[in-house]
């Protein structure tokens, strides 16, 4: 499977990445027996299912937590196309040389990441 967009690449990686933790964590949790899960999922009429559903539902709380902290933690935004490390950002400030008029203007400023 060959994804295009780069961003795409980004959450399927990190998606594959906590659904494989997802699935770790509640297999070994079936394994060790953990409040009695695998004892109780035996009991049941199709003893497959209740694994699945466990395994199932990890996969898909622990892919989507990932996916949304690697999006949270994403810095790549801002970036204006200079390399130099510095951002142009706009802010109204107040006109001191014409301060009987109460105008303000807009000023340039450069400032460091």
């Amino acid at each position: 499977m060959h994804l295009k967009s780069p961003m795409l690449r980004f959450l399927f990686g990190h998606g594959v990445i906590g659904g494989g933790a997802g699935i770790a964590i509640a297999i070994s949790l079936l394994v060790f027996d953990v409040a009695g899960l695998a004892s109780l999922s035996m009991k049941s009429e199709p003893t497959w299912l209740g694994p699945f559903l466990l395994c199932f539902s990890f996969f898909a709380s622990f892919s989507a937590l990932a996916m949304g902290a690697a999006v949270m933690s994403y810095d790549d935004y801002g970036n204006d196309g200079d390399d130099d490390g510095t951002t142009v950002q706009h802010r109204i400030v107040p006109d001191t040389q014409n301060s009987e008029s109460g105008r303000a203007e807009r000023a340039v400023i450069r400032v460091r990441k």
